[in-house]
């Protein structure tokens, strides 16, 4: 027998708060949930499945809408390519549920020196060839990047130098996305990124201005973050590391705190009373990710 009761009474809390703040499509309020929907090829309730299947659109869909999430940032990779119309038929569905449909890319080489171009060509012949080949109702509103150059090899025996230069490398090919979809006439779409909760205060990059130019030229090029906070089943624990990037909260630039589904958390109850508690205080939330997500509660 299913444990629904306390996490539904729960989930109440947090659909209602989500209804009050009008959604976060477009970047004003708190909104809704986001969550990332990986590929996670073979599994029916990944990325690659669900584009392609009906019975899992509905799944997802229903999970989607249960558990009030309002953005969805997918890693279709290819799929733009190869089953353009399924993901076109895939975001509209979102869009008329009021679910903001994001392209999720993910490569921590685009850091490297040299990843600038790679990452370029990357969003010409895979994000932007779709916007334009797909109806208006059939698009992404947004590009999401999860780009994190200190899991690479060559941050980890680098010194405070070289890893401030490899975040200033994510900053500038940031900074170039913006202005290669703003010569294609998408000034309309966002762009997001994932960074960890540190970059502000860790002594391994040991900023002179504790990442305050660093942070600006982020705010400059894109359109705002979600902070992985993982790892931190408390509230006050996932504010008080955040206290610097959300004091860039603007409405020009969004603070998302992202919770991660883990074993962080002994309960579903438990994490989403965390998430009601942040949102209560003002905060977008994101949570990784849909996958997982939807296999823990449906286990309960």
């Amino acid at each position: 027998m299913k444990k629904w009761a306390l996490t539904l009474a729960v989930l109440a809390g947090i659909c209602a708060s989500a209804q009050a703040n009008d959604g976060d499509g477009g970047g004003g309020g708190v909104g809704g949930i986001g969550t990332w929907l990986w590929k996670k090829n073979g599994d029916a309730m990944g990325a690659t499945a669900i584009i392609t299947d009906a019975d899992g659109q509905t799944g997802a869909l229903q999970h989607l809408q249960q558990h009030a999430f309002t953005r969805v940032y997918g890693s279709y990779g290819n799929a733009v390519l190869e089953q353009r119309q399924a993901l076109a038929h895939w975001n509209q569905t979102l869009a008329s549920h009021g679910i903001e449909s994001q392209y999720l890319m993910a490569s921590n080489h685009w850091a490297l020196p040299g990843g600038q171009t790679r990452l370029l060509d990357k969003v010409s012949t895979h994000f932007i060839a779709f916007q334009q080949a797909v109806t208006v109702e059939q698009r992404f509103q947004a590009l999401h990047f999860d780009i994190e150059p200190h899991a690479l090899s060559e941050w980890k025996q680098a010194t405070p130098e070289v890893r401030r230069q490899l975040l200033w490398n994510l900053a500038h090919a940031l900074t170039a996305v913006r202005q290669l979809l703003d010569r294609h006439q998408l000034q309309q779409v966002r762009i997001y990124a994932d960074i960890p909760t540190w970059y502000d205060s860790s002594a391994k990059i040991a900023w002179a201005d504790n990442g305050s130019a660093y942070f600006a030229t982020l705010a400059q090029a894109i359109d705002g973050v979600s902070i992985m906070a993982y790892e931190r089943d408390q509230a006050d624990s996932i504010l008080n590391a955040t206290v610097f990037e959300r004091s860039l909260q603007s409405e020009q630039f969004r603070v998302r705190l992202a919770v991660d589904v883990s074993d962080t958390w002994p309960t579903p109850e438990h994490m989403n009373s965390v998430i009601s508690t942040l949102q209560a205080q003002g905060a977008a939330v994101d949570v990784h990710d849909f996958t997982d997500h939807y296999y823990w509660l449906n286990s309960q």
